[in-house]
């Protein structure tokens, strides 16, 4: 194996792809790379070896590549605006040297955060005796994409497991050396001495994909049932979350024919809490774009397995829902969607983004803990210990390898820990946002912690 790790050094990327100088480019693609290894072999004159290497290089196949996220939305990195620049024509008055005189074109400068500022290319074979020239490459290497992004970049002869791969029918098209990529690069730098508006060509591409687990080994969640509704009125403040769902709880439950079951009304006979998984409801929150602002959406009711009589009682007394009060909030009119109208729905209120399958999850509601997680197990490659072992087992979910916790939410828009307010029974309970990565795919809905049933700890897929 020949790996190389490259790591953003602000934690922050900027390049454009080719198409479109406006859209920022994540994964770095490999072609780049190898541009990046190229210019060191010319800029730092490191002979006769360094060009056998980067010959050898050109002919591997197609490289793995492990990313955090592994892909992005069209949306992330399209939200900085154009600067202008002045053109740089002949003066042909003393009056255009005046600012205000002097013609502009717009520049982008497209850029995005990633989660782990770290991105592995790894190819088969063996380096051999080029293993000592390609670090020497490696270290000559100052930045990737504009100047603006230095990177420290080294060879390695090991890797963390790819997330992207080659995929004949993947939807990711990345740009990859080939033979003949060495010589055309060069050829370019010598023309670009006459016009500096030469550029090289695009060179291959190719499809990329996911690297996925086999469906048999997913596991499943424990709600395999659920039911949209839209909120009607102006835009619910995610400040008030706790308030709507404790609301939205007490309407089904009055709806609910007597006597209501443990699995509806969360509560075992003598009246405790249960500990077996029931219904649970969920905000659906305006978060994930590039207009995101939080305000809640709607909600959605998840039901884990139950026998047809306590679905159907569910369903005739959520047709009855059509109002919900909330005191100074006022009184809000809900909508049920149907499968048919989620067509024509916002995104934002699918429930099927959340039930998706995937390994990197990201938490929308934060997160309740009855136990403070150790600081020393949580961060960028450590697996949170034994507290998140224990959140992600009581829902049949296997220990993550990586996690990471804030105050606020990776995706967009989404409300900080702490203006959430949870019920009062965990109002003294450490809360925060969370990053999950699982070494295989899960099945969403992912709902974790202590709120898990009451709207809190809601995660969406990582790149959704």
């Amino acid at each position: 194996m020949l790996a190389f790790e490259v790591e953003y050094l602000t934690g922050r990327v900027f390049a454009a792809t080719f198409h479109d100088p406006t859209a920022v480019e994540w994964p770095p693609h490999p072609s780049r790379l190898f541009a990046a290894l190229v210019a060191a072999y010319k800029e730092c004159n490191l002979g006769e070896n360094a060009r056998a290497a980067l010959e050898w290089l050109e002919g591997l196949p197609a490289p793995q590549i492990q990313a955090n996220p592994a892909m992005i939305s069209e949306t992330d990195g399209r939200d900085i605006p154009p600067i202008f620049v002045p053109v740089n024509d002949i003066v042909r008055s003393n009056t255009e040297y005046f600012p205000e005189n002097r013609l502009r074109q717009p520049l982008w400068l497209p850029s995005f955060t990633p989660i782990d500022p770290k991105v592995w290319f790894i190819w088969p074979g063996d380096p051999g005796r080029h293993a000592s020239t390609l670090q020497r490459l490696a270290e000559n290497v100052t930045y990737l994409g504009h100047s603006m992004s230095p990177v420290r970049v080294q060879v390695s002869d090991s890797a963390p497991e790819p997330t992207l791969a080659p995929d004949p029918a993947g939807s990711l098209r990345l740009r990859i050396p080939e033979r003949g990529r060495l010589k055309h690069l060069e050829e370019v730098y010598d023309l670009r001495k006459a016009n500096t508006t030469t550029q090289p060509y695009k060179g291959r591409e190719l499809p990329y994909d996911l690297v996925r687990t086999p469906p048999a080994t997913i596991p499943t969640s424990i709600f395999q049932t659920n039911y949209a509704f839209r909120l009607q009125n102006a835009s619910f403040p995610p400040e008030s979350i706790g308030r709507l769902i404790a609301t939205i709880r007490q309407a089904i439950l009055a709806l609910y024919p007597d006597p209501i079951p443990e699995i509806i009304s969360g509560h075992d006979p003598h009246g405790t809490p249960s500990k077996k998984p029931h219904l649970a409801i969920t905000p659906m929150l305006n978060v994930g774009h590039s207009h995101a602002d939080g305000h809640v959406m709607g909600f959605v009711v998840w039901m884990p397995p139950a026998n047809l009589g306590v679905i159907g009682d569910l369903e005739t007394a959520l047709s009855q829902l059509s109002t919900l009060t909330l005191g100074r909030l006022g009184q809000w009119n809900v909508q049920y969607l149907s499968p048919g109208m989620m067509q024509g729905a916002a995104k934002g209120l699918n429930p099927a983004i959340y039930a998706g399958v995937h390994d990197t999850w990201a938490s929308v509601t934060p997160v309740v803990f009855g136990r403070h997680p150790k600081k020393s197990q949580i961060g960028p490659g450590k697996d949170g210990g034994r507290v998140i072992a224990e959140l992600c087992d009581l829902i049949g979910l296997p220990k993550p390898i990586e996690i990471r916790l804030g105050p606020v939410s990776a995706f967009k828009g989404g409300p900080m820990a702490s203006t959430l307010a949870p019920p009062e029974k965990y109002e003294k309970k450490f809360r925060a946002h969370v990053w999950i990565r699982w070494a295989e795919l899960v099945h969403g809905p992912v709902l974790i912690g202590a709120g898990l049933f009451g709207g809190f700890g809601l995660c969406r897929p990582w790149g959704t």
